[in-house]
Order: C-alpha cells, then structure tokens, then sequence
C-alpha cells in the first residue's frame, strides 16, 4: 500500500487582525520577486552566508598587502571595497571613487592608480547591479500587493533597531585606533577595523532611518507563511507554500513590547513564569536538535527586498495566545535560489513494508573517492623528500590512520528501519534510536544530520550540485532519505512493521585493513629513499 504523507496546516492567524482586502504572496508571484535578484556572479548577503568569513578574508588581503609595501590604511581600504559590495552597496557610491582619491594623493604611480580606478569601477558596477535589483523587487512586492496598505502594528513603541550596532560599532573603531599607533602591519589592520566600525554604525543607522519610515504611515501588507528556522532567524515562504519547501528569504525579528498588564495574582504570576519556561525550553530544545519551528500564518507589513526592514503579524504557536507582533532587527535576507515549485514533489510518497533500509550510494563513494586522492597527495608530498623532520612524518601517519577511520563510514553506513526504531552502523557499533527518541533529518549544503533525543546526532556528507539538480530535475539521495525519515517520524501508521533480522555491521575490520595498508604503504617508500 502507498501512502502519501501530506504538510501539516499552518497555525492559522485570526481573522480580526487581517486588514480588509489584503492578499496572498502566491508562489508564482514569490517567484518572479526572487528572479529579480543580481546574477549568481553579484554578491549578495543572501540567507545563508557567513560575513564573519567574508571579514577574515579582508584581513588576510591587508595583511598580505601591507607586508608588500603598501600603505597601511591603502591596504585596508582595498579590501574594504569588497565587503561594502556584500554588506553595505549603498556605500560604495561614495567609497569606490573615495579610493581612486587616495591612490593619486598617495602617487602609487600609473599601476596603482590603474589598480585602483578597476577596483573601484568593478565595485561601483556590482553595487549598482545590486541597487538596481532592489527597485524591481520593490516593484514586484508592490503590484504583489495591488495598493492594500494599512497602518503598522506597534508602530508607536519605542525602535531598537541599531541599537546594538550603534554601541559595538564605536568599540571597534576605538580597538582599530589603539592598533593604528602600534605602526606598520598592525596599523593596517587598525585601519581595517576601522572600516569595520564605520560599516557597523553605517547600518546602524540605515536600518533605523528605514525602520522609523515603515512606521510613519500605512504601509502595503501581504498574507504570508511564516516559521522560525533553526538558527532563530524568521523564514517567509509564499502563502501557497503550505509545505515551506521554498522560502523567499529570511530575517532577524523580535516581538515587540505587547503592553500587557503585570498579574495581580501571584498564581497568575507564576503561571505566566512557567508558561514562559516552557516556551524558552521548547526554543532551547529546537536549537539543539537543529529542527524549524512550526508554520504560521502571517501579515507581512512593508515592501520586502535585499535590505529592507519589515513588520511580521503572526500567529502565535500557543493557539490559546494573541497573535504575535514581531519587527526586524536585521536587514531581510533573500535566499538565494528559489527553485520552481514542478522541481519539487508535492508529497512525499513511501510504501509500508516490513523492514526499509537505506545505504552508502555513488556520491558517497565519490566522496571516499576525493578524501583518499587528497590524502594520498598531501601525504606523497611531503613524505618522499629525504630528510623530511620525524614530526612531520608522524602527522602523516596520523593523517593516514583517520583516513582509515573514515573511509570505511563514509562507504559502509547503513540506515536499517523496522517497528523497534532506526539502526545505524558505525566504526565500532551499531546505533539503535526508538522512534520516540528520533527527532529530524536535515541535508543542508553538503551534510545529512541525523537527530534524537538527549542532543545526540549523526553526520554524513556527500558532494551535490544545486545547479545541476535544478537543471535535470534531480533529486539528491540525502534530501530523499531525511523526506522519508521524517515521514516515518511524522506517521506512525508508515512505519515497517517487522523486525530487522540484519542490523548492519560494524566497520572497524574494514579500517584495520586500511590502517595496515598505509603503515606498510609509508614503510615501503621511506626504505626506497
């Protein structure tokens, strides 16, 4: 028998609170406001993305160019250009021709100021592809919206937006000016963190001008579909998009202040304390099994786009709970790539049997494939020149035994399910999780992770290609595997009703042969030199 598993409904949002005449984000309209995004080739602070990377990369580039002589706050400013292309496009209109100015001031000669002019120019065009890219998806949200505007909830309490930003920003630029009197490499980094403060009261002070705007009238508003992701951001899908498969960006929000009276009782007190213990704990609980919370219902106030600051009416998770007025802290984050909704399976679709098992496929083997090539290479570098140091030889050795370790997992895993729960085989035993103790499956980027009770987990990772996957029209094995093993957790009646003869094996023999393999391996080619 087959049977299709359908999303939950989302927690519905009372009618009351809807203004007349408001309606839906449908996803064919959610579409076309994602396809207006800059080309792949732009870059965009999209959901997902790490700027504290982006950060540490700017600093190795100042670094790197105050130790080949150029000037301390030239070198900052360089790489500056960069992260304000990413995190502030709005900047670089004054700071791109800002640089040009200071290469001809500094006489950096005709191949620094030529440097400088393409730099700045190819920074100056991103930046304004990005800007531009802003307008048309204001322009989609809007006729999204057909003129319905009403005024913003909450629009009166007091913003805290930037507030942060404003206090850390100044922090930093006082840490960069200390650096800045240090002199030579340190004085280049100085610089940078200077840049760094300025970005932060930079944004600061944009998300609170165009936090206190949204605010000063009617602003248009959209029915929506809402939930809270694991990492405590706040993603929006389309109000069609009742199985939150393709979320049309992200946000950080905070409610607002809701005014209510304190409890006069002391057991009404305490009641409300304990409510809100539970509703911390459940947060708590979330965070740590890397799960998103459920989908709501929603209004969306103000007109979404790559920066923007919006005001999100939803409803609560507690039914019995007004619904919760939330507004951002955070500047919107679209994602990045908002597939069409024929690349997707409506529904997930499993046939109950006795016993389901899952196993190491291609990929998988693919990237045993890669992790050994480059192993092997790293190791045959260093260790076939004569005189290579003993530590170094021993890291070799070491790098060789988890290899071993690995390897056989990466290939071996097996994921076996009857009506006693999930069995996993390991290195050095097999994993048994009830199904009252499992708690997700996610694939995210390259990893599939595996969730129960008491914060435990389980990780694999295979290499995948989104492109060619929207492309083709493929499905990933891992996004496959945690659809049906959240099915599985979701409906108790599609569980295998046997009992697994076969659990899997453990894979330590496997790795023994390894290990052996490349101690005799390394002892051949150190007797050969």
């Amino acid at each position: 028998m087959t049977t299709h598993v359908r999303p939950p409904s989302p927690l519905p949002l009372p009618e009351s609170v809807v203004p007349p005449g408001v309606l839906p984000w449908t996803g064919e309209q959610g579409r076309r406001w994602a396809a207006e995004l800059p080309p792949r080739w732009v870059p965009v602070r999209a959901y997902g993305r790490f700027d504290e990377l982006v950060t540490v990369a700017a600093g190795g580039v100042t670094l790197a160019l105050a130790a080949a002589g150029v000037e301390p706050y030239l070198a900052a400013l360089l790489p500056l250009q960069l992260l304000w292309v990413l995190v502030r496009p709005e900047v670089v209109r004054v700071a791109a021709p800002g640089l040009v100015v200071a290469a001809a001031l500094e006489r950096a000669g005709w191949a620094g100021l030529l440097g400088a002019v393409v730099l700045a120019g190819i920074c100056l065009a991103l930046a304004e592809v990005r800007l531009r890219a802003r307008k048309r998806q204001r322009a989609c949200a809007l006729a999204a919206a057909e003129g319905i505007a009403a005024p913003v909830p909450g629009a009166g309490a007091p913003l805290r937006r930037g507030v942060l930003l404003g206090v850390f920003g100044p922090v930093v630029i006082a840490g960069g000016g200390v650096a800045i009197a240090f002199g030579g490499m340190v004085a280049a980094a100085g610089f940078l963190l200077v840049g760094v403060g300025l970005t932060l009261l930079a944004s600061a002070g944009l998300g609170r001008v165009r936090a206190s705007r949204l605010g000063s009238g009617p602003a248009p508003v959209l029915r929506v579909l809402v939930r809270d992701d694991p990492a405590a951001l706040t993603e929006v899908f389309a109000a069609d998009d009742v199985a939150a498969r393709r979320p049309l960006f992200a946000v950080s929000v905070l409610p607002l202040d809701s005014g209510e009276e304190e409890p006069e009782d002391e057991a009404e007190a305490d009641d409300a304390e304990d409510t809100e213990d539970e509703a911390d704990d459940d947060l708590l609980d979330r965070l740590a099994d890397d799960t998103p919370g459920p989908l709501r219902e929603a209004l969306l106030y103000g007109v979404p786009y790559d920066g923007a600051e919006i005001v999100i009416v939803s409803a609560d998770e507690d039914p019995d709970h007004p619904p919760v007025v939330e507004r951002s802290v955070g500047a919107v984050r679209p994602v990045r790539t908002v597939p069409d909704a024929a690349e997707e399976p409506a529904e997930v679709a499993l046939v109950v049997q006795p016993v389901l098992r899952w196993r190491a496929g291609r990929l998988d083997w693919l990237a045993a494939v890669l992790l050994a090539q480059w192993g092997v290479w790293l190791s045959w570098a260093v260790f076939t020149e004569a005189g290579v140091p003993l530590w170094q030889q021993l890291v070799v050795l070491l790098v060789g035994l988890y290899g071993a370790a690995r390897l056989p997992v990466r290939v071996g895993w097996r994921i076996t399910a009857d009506r006693a729960g999930l069995w996993i085989n390991g290195l050095f035993k097999v994993t048994h999780i009830p199904w009252d103790d499992f708690r997700s499956a996610r694939h995210r980027s390259m990893e599939l992770r595996l969730r129960w009770r008491g914060g435990q987990s389980w990780t694999i990772a295979a290499p995948r290609w989104t492109w060619l996957e929207r492309r083709r029209g493929l499905t990933h094995p891992y996004d496959r595997l945690a659809a049906e093993l959240n099915a599985l957790h979701a409906e108790p009646g599609l569980r295998p009703t046997g009992e697994a003869e076969k659990r899997g094996r453990v894979l330590w023999p496997w790795a023994l042969v390894l290990a052996a393999a490349w101690v005799a391996a390394l002892v051949t080619v150190r007797a050969g030199l």
